[in-house]
């Protein structure tokens, strides 16, 4: 075989490939060179997304007049690097290599070159019906970037891009379907918390919420007949559950925060130093409760039992909440100055079985000239900070 002969055989070979090709691909719908068109594509910035923003100045026209305003496409602040969305025409365009094409396109393959190409399926030869919504407005995805390109024009104008959000939003919906059916299944895979409590239940176990177990020990504290030392155990249990805030915040809301205030005068010695120790902690480094035990008359309170208790327990439980009411709350340290709570620490320094609150009272002390001494030196800038500099100087 001479040379041309090979030359000839060469070009019968990719005539043959491309009619190959072309009956391969929805009857071979193939356009020459000369129907191709490379019109301008839209590069999606953001990872490739098709960003879709309102022509404000049109938008505004449009709620004052009708919905004929127009909503154009954004183009000028893209990147040109980032990969470009295809646009879709009713002429033959070349795909680029990893570009991202809408569903629904009629796409053809040059299987000597690999060239890849796509437009737009051909309308029907029937008349024309109204144009479907579906048709019209193309989803593209590339990854966790996805958008939506308007196949007829390259700007949406008012009423076209409430279809388009309505079809978007549709689409959306569909998936979140699909997330509520997977999260559906998760769930089923795993018990849940009534149902374990059931099982448990049956096992003679017992599952209660904090607020739960509260509310059980109020009820056998406020229990017709019941002993000191069953009230004395409901407050030790009381004071492990309001160290934590919302604990604290929810005995308010059950009424037991009343019951410890009351147990603050009760006879027992033992019970008066319990209800002081879960009132310090209920108050400690928590706003609201700080705020119910001053309006619920706590401060003289305590105040009465550090100066003048004959336990000496009573007298260490009761500065301890003290201390931890006052901290931090300048309207609680107003009311203790008022009450005679400097002339009760006074009186400390001059007791001999009072070593230990002697130390405890300096402690306060020294703690209340600092905190004082620091919102002085509080930012005037900071709303918050000036706030709370009114409040001690009150």
């Amino acid at each position: 075989m001479n040379r041309m002969e090979k030359v000839a055989a060469v070009h019968i070979a990719s005539v043959l490939a491309l009619v190959l090709s072309s009956l391969l691909l929805h009857g071979g719908n193939t356009q020459d060179t000369e129907g191709l068109r490379n019109s301008k594509q839209t590069s999606g910035g953001h990872n490739g997304a098709l960003m879709v923003v309102p022509n404000e100045e049109e938008l505004q026209e449009d709620d004052e007049d009708d919905d004929n305003g127009v909503v154009s496409v954004e183009l000028d602040d893209y990147d040109d690097e980032d990969l470009e969305v295809f646009y879709p025409t009713k002429e033959w365009q070349r795909i680029k290599p990893g570009q991202a094409i809408p569903a629904g396109l009629h796409v053809s393959i040059d299987l000597t070159t690999g060239e890849k190409r796509a437009k737009l399926l051909d309308d029907d030869d029937h008349t024309k019906e109204k144009e479907d919504i579906s048709s019209r407005y193309m989803k593209w995805k590339d990854g966790d970037s996805q958008g939506m390109v308007n196949t007829k024009n390259k700007y949406f104008t008012a009423s076209e891009l409430k279809d388009a959000l309505k079809k978007f939003k549709a689409d959306q919906d569909d998936v979140s379907a699909a997330g509520q059916q997977k999260l559906k299944n998760v769930k089923d895979q795993y018990r849940s918390y009534d149902e374990l409590k059931d099982i448990l239940q049956q096992m003679h176990v017992d599952v209660e919420t904090d607020t739960e177990i509260m509310q059980k020990l109020l009820l056998a504290y406020t229990e017709e007949g019941s002993s000191d030392d069953m009230r004395l155990h409901v407050l030790t249990e009381l004071e492990y559950h309001v160290h934590q805030i919302d604990n604290a915040q929810n005995l308010i809301e059950l009424g037991g925060f009343q019951l410890v205030i009351l147990a603050l005068n009760d006879s027992n010695s033992d019970i008066r130093a319990e209800a002081a120790r879960v009132l310090g902690a209920a108050v400690q480094s928590n706003p609201k409760v700080q705020i119910e035990a001053l309006e619920s008359g706590a401060v003289p309170t305590l105040i009465r039992l550090v100066a003048s208790d004959s336990s000496i327990a009573v007298r260490k439980k009761a500065l301890y909440a003290l201390s931890s009411l006052v901290r931090h709350f300048p309207l609680a340290q107003l009311r203790f100055l008022q009450q005679g709570g400097l002339s009760c620490l006074a009186q400390l320094f001059g007791d001999p079985n009072a070593t230990t609150l002697r130390i405890k009272a300096v402690t306060l002390l020294h703690d209340l000239m600092v905190e004082q001494i620091n919102v002085e030196n509080l930012s005037p800038d900071n709303p918050t900070n000036m706030e709370k500099k009114k409040q001690y100087e009150k």
